[in-house]
């Protein structure tokens, strides 16, 4: 990928940044993908991390689990997608997490919208073989009726969210950050000789900064300080099947839907035929019935295999209005990351946060994050 962060960015332990550091003391409101991966790098590089979870239902438990960058808005989008990638192969390298780099198979687009794609990530830099049927066919013989195009992404990965999400945390605590669990947090408030305080339902918290991180919970706490945080509503339901026999190495993003499988034996089908893309705001069938036309789309794919479901899972994804990430503090003090994808950016926004949080922002975490800072909602 020629796009890359790398040390020249990063740095990693902050050797970059130069003056008195901005924060030490963190309370991260939210114990989800992004939540968690900041406490580990936050933690790491030297701040005393208390994490703050309501222990409610979280959309990263619903996660697909796919970290990619062929699905993007637009250029600076796709870049800080790439970089996420990069970021996770970073963070494998000092943490043993559950990340595996499946690569993906695309052929939800045809004709000259699918070679358009390819031709506008090759300029991008981004790795992408077009295939043909045959091509097709070495790398996923399962499938029961090779596409005649598509394309592969060697560098995409797969994780499972919860799992990642819980290993994170661990390696968080393993470090010495605090973890306060089953707690709401009911306000947050600056208090007159500098530091900002914390409500909750277990008594009050103080901090040099706080990190908002509570998914589709962020819009409301952010709305009770007067700074504006819109958000789209977007549920969604995702499918997981019987244990079946591996069979399947690649995420698939198809006509009928994308697909992996996890190490379990169990596939990951999202409800949704296109779910990367997915605008829908309510939905119109029950997860029963939902799982049951899923299960059978996906077995006109593979014809050979038992497919039925075992679980539904639905999630109301975090979405903002104009559907790009927030990144940034939203007020002194007070720092927002509120994203879909999540699981994609979580390693290389607690990367950046990192930098920004305890060090102050850099020519380079600006450039990366200028297109996604909080105050573009303002005067809307």
């Amino acid at each position: 990928m020629s796009i890359s962060v790398g040390d020249d960015v990063i740095g990693y332990h902050l050797r970059e940044s130069k003056g008195a550091q901005v924060a030490q003391k963190i309370i991260i409101i939210g114990a989800g993908i992004i939540g968690s991966t900041a406490a580990y790098q936050l933690q790491k590089c030297g701040a005393s991390v208390t994490v703050v979870d309501a222990g409610m239902a979280r959309a990263t438990d619903a996660s697909f689990g796919w970290i990619n960058a062929s699905f993007f808005l637009n250029a600076d989008h796709f870049r800080l997608r790439a970089e996420g990638i990069a970021a996770y192969q970073r963070l494998a390298q000092s943490l043993s997490i559950p990340l595996r780099r499946a690569g993906c198979l695309m052929w939800d687009l045809s004709g000259d919208a699918l070679r358009q794609c390819h031709d506008q990530l090759h300029d991008f830099g981004y790795k992408v073989q077009a295939l043909d049927a045959k091509g097709f066919h070495a790398y996923e013989p399962s499938v029961s009726a090779p596409p005649d195009q598509s394309l592969r992404f060697s560098e995409e990965a797969v994780a499972n969210p919860t799992l990642l999400t819980h290993t994170l945390l661990a390696a968080a605590q393993a470090l010495g950050a605090q973890v306060i669990g089953g707690v709401r947090v009911s306000g947050v408030d600056w208090q007159a000789n500098g530091g900002v305080q914390v409500a909750t339902d277990a008594g009050d918290m103080t901090a040099d900064a706080v990190l908002l991180a509570a998914g589709t919970g962020s819009a409301k706490l952010c709305e009770s300080l007067d700074i504006p945080l819109p958000m789209l509503k977007r549920p969604a339901y995702v499918v997981e099947t019987n244990p079946l026999p591996p069979f399947l190495d690649h995420v698939l993003a198809s006509p009928i839907g994308e697909i992996r499988q996890r190490r379990d034996g169990r596939l990951i089908i999202p409800a949704a035929v296109s779910h990367q893309a997915d605008d829908t705001d309510h939905l119109t069938q029950s997860a029963a019935a939902a799982a049951d036309a899923t299960i059978d789309r996906a077995r006109t794919l593979f014809s050979n295999e038992d497919i039925h479901w075992s679980q539904v899972l639905r999630a109301d994804r975090p979405v903002p209005a104009d559907e790009l990430p927030v990144i940034g503090y939203a007020q002194e003090g007070l720092y927002v990351a509120v994203m879909h994808s999540g699981l994609t950016l979580a390693a290389i926004t607690a990367e950046l946060m990192a930098i920004e949080m305890l060090s102050g922002p850099t020519n380079q975490t600006n450039t990366l994050l200028a297109s996604f800072r909080p105050d573009r909602f303002r005067g809307k």
